[in-house]
């Protein structure tokens, strides 16, 4: 009973701390400053916004702008966002400058006042240059725009985070841009981000001002080493021409153009040797946290013992490190009560709770300094975290739940077996009634039935079995038809995630079903091969083959295009007829 009230007790403690850690993050105030250019011309212009996020600002203070001609300002606005229940609301105070020299100017500090506190934002640094004046010219009669794939890192290791992204440089008026073309992220773990900063930017390439924007940002973990390629993506832009006047009414002309971005390559180099014996798997930039739910025990007592692990590494390939403890405990096997992933400031931030239960064998006073080691990127190296130790005092208890092996007492040992007679003889006095065959009979007759019943039994099961394992194989078709059901109401509710979800298990259900194994032991590798197997024709088999590829990018590159939904959909009940089709008629 106390093994259960305190592991339930450990649970509710632990998620209470996470629950004020959370809070008590979301409700963060901070006050900003940026800009929507990085690099401007001397006669352009571009605008400074000065923002506190989750408090009510008073008594703002800008900064001198004596470098600057103030254009417009200050321009004040106020939003708030939930996302995830999570609330945010912002204060902003923007102008709109220009520079009155080259070189590089610099915006002071703003403050303001807010929950009885000053606070100032950081100096801002802004590049100031002249321009091309051939470019500046023919900025009005020839425009341009392209998109670059930029990776933040172009050699990392194993399971350590990559950011990529879809970069637009243009000079022109654009509405709007779709993917066309996704390219394959074969070697990578890949999860899109959805909350990074996607303001307008101005630089100034080759003398010209060109304004960009990030319309896409990737998180990428290398799964594999090695030389990995990630090739082009094609990107429709839609170009906003000039407005024409056909009577009362101006009409706005749209130009589709195609743009095909540059394949890129990542170098993927192997974890160094030497990796300590309690080494997680853990990659890139990690912090840790430990606690355990009790000083004080007895030998009866369940202790808890929970670790957390915070990174922005890959987060599955996170594994429970060993606990190292004395003889004297009994170590039940770790379990995670909590994994998920978060977005903070343009990153993947990932979190794993492990709990390890732990029983006292023996009284006495005992150390418990709970480790990890993970491999740190930034210095290239192993490095350990540890929390405590923790200080445990554990008194004799009634020991309910130890088991001891007692020993055999000398007397009972020698007693066991007696001295045996050797002057006795046997002597035949007739024929008794135990040694008849009417009692043989009657004594080996229960034996007999008993192993018929077994047989019989034995021989039911199997028949049972096979006759399960022909009707699977039967309603093989039967089955996946249901799941791509399901994939069906997914797709008029334009859930693209769960919709190519579901397609996958469909697909590689089917091939499970007909030659009756477990999912567990199927991937998509070995589909194939499975499908060769079942004497299945080649088309059809690399259309099945594409039908999963394209499941599985979908799912981890979020594809949501409700036209390449409905004809994936199309497509798997085609093949999945067509193939049921031939391995029936063999």
């Amino acid at each position: 009973m106390n093994f259960i009230k305190f592991r339930y007790f450990s649970h509710v403690l632990c998620l209470a701390v996470l629950f004020t850690l959370r809070a008590t993050s979301f409700a963060q105030v901070s006050f900003e400053a940026y800009t929507d250019a990085k690099e401007v011309l001397v006669n352009s212009y571009f605008e400074v916004t000065f923002t506190i996020k989750n408090a009510n600002g008073v008594d703002f203070v800008p900064p001198s702008f004596s470098q600057f001609n103030i254009l417009s300002g200050p321009n004040s606005s106020t939003s708030m966002q939930i996302i995830n229940g999570q609330v945010s609301r912002e204060m902003g105070y923007s102008y709109t400058l220009q520079p009155k020299k080259e070189g590089k100017l610099t915006i002071g500090s703003a403050s303001i006042k807010a929950n009885g506190k000053t606070l100032k934002t950081k100096t801002i640094t802004i590049i100031v240059v002249k321009g091309n004046a051939a470019n500046a010219k023919n900025d009005d009669q020839q425009g341009e725009a392209y998109v670059l794939i930029e990776p933040s890192k172009t050699q990392v290791y194993p399971g350590e985070q990559l950011l990529l992204d879809f970069k637009l440089y243009t000079t022109v008026s654009l509405d709007g841009y779709d993917i066309t073309e996704e390219p394959d992220y074969k070697g990578f773990y890949v999860q899109e981000l959805r909350r990074f900063n996607s303001r307008t930017q101005r630089e100034v390439i080759n003398g010209r001002q060109v304004t960009t924007k990030v319309l896409r940002r990737l998180a990428l973990f290398p799964q594999q080493t090695g030389e990995l390629t990630i090739p082009a993506a094609r990107i429709q832009l839609a170009l906003v021409e000039d407005n024409s006047r056909s009577g009362f009414f101006f009409r706005r002309n749209i130009k589709p153009i195609f743009i095909d971005t540059e394949p890129i390559t990542i170098s993927v180099k192997e974890l160094p040797n030497g990796a300590p014996e309690n080494f997680s798997g853990a990659v890139g930039q990690y912090q840790f946290q430990a606690s355990v739910n009790r000083r004080q025990a007895t030998t009866d007592d369940a202790i808890s013992i929970t670790m957390m692990i915070i990174g922005d590494g890959d987060l599955k390939r996170v594994q429970p490190p060993t606990l190292l403890l004395a003889d004297s405990f009994e170590i039940y096997p770790p379990k995670v009560i909590e994994e998920n992933i978060n977005e903070n400031q343009g990153r993947l931030v990932g979190r794993k709770v492990i709990e390890y239960l732990i029983l006292p064998q023996f009284p006495g006073d005992y150390t418990i300094e709970p480790a990890i080691s993970y491999f740190n990127t930034e210095t290239e190296s192993y490095e350990k975290m540890s929390a405590g130790p923790y200080q445990l005092f554990v008194k004799k208890g009634t020991d309910r739940h130890i088991t001891q092996n007692r020993p055999v007492k000398k007397e009972t040992a020698a007693n066991d077996i007696r001295y045996i007679k050797r002057d006795t003889y046997l002597k035949k006095k007739g024929q008794y009634f135990i040694v008849s065959p009417i009692y043989l009979g009657a004594a080996l007759l229960p034996f007999l039935a008993f192993i018929g019943l077994f047989i019989f039994r034995k021989s039911k099961r199997f028949s049972v079995e096979l006759d399960s394992a022909t009707l699977k194989t039967k309603q093989a078709n039967k089955v996946a038809l249901q799941r791509l059901s399901v994939a069906n109401d997914f797709l008029q509710k334009k859930a693209s995630r769960n919709f190519y979800d579901e397609i996958s298990k469909a697909s590689l259900g089917y091939v499970c079903d007909k030659l009756g194994i477990p999912l567990s032991e199927l991937s998509k590798e070995n589909v194939r091969e499975k499908l060769v197997s079942l004497h299945v024709s080649a088309p059809l088999i690399e259309g099945y083959m594409k039908i999963i590829k394209t499941s599985e990018m979908a799912i981890y590159a979020g594809m949501d295009n409700a036209a390449d939904m409905a004809e994936t959909y199309q497509k798997a009940v085609d093949l999945i007829g067509k193939i049921e089709e031939e391995i029936t008629a063999k």
